[in-house]
C-alpha cells in the first residue's frame, strides 16, 4: 500500500480545489477551499512525475 499512497492520485486535495475555482468562478469566498486543497496534496496533481527506475 505505500506505492499506492506514494504513486496514486491524490483525490480528496483535487476535489478540494475544483471547489475553489468552482466557487472562484461564482464570486463566493473561495481562499479556504484552496488552501485545504494545498493542505491535502492537491497541487501534486498537477505536477504529477513518476521516478523511472532503470
Amino acid at each position: 500500500m505505500g506505492q499506492l499512497q506514494k504513486y496514486g492520485f491524490p483525490l480528496i486535495g483535487a476535489l478540494f480545489l475544483a471547489l475553489g475555482v468552482f466557487k472562484f468562478l461564482q464570486g463566493d469566498s473561495w481562499v479556504v477551499w484552496i488552501i485545504i486543497g494545498v493542505l491535502f496534496g492537491g497541487l501534486s496533481a498537477l505536477s504529477r512525475r513518476k521516478d523511472k527506475q532503470p
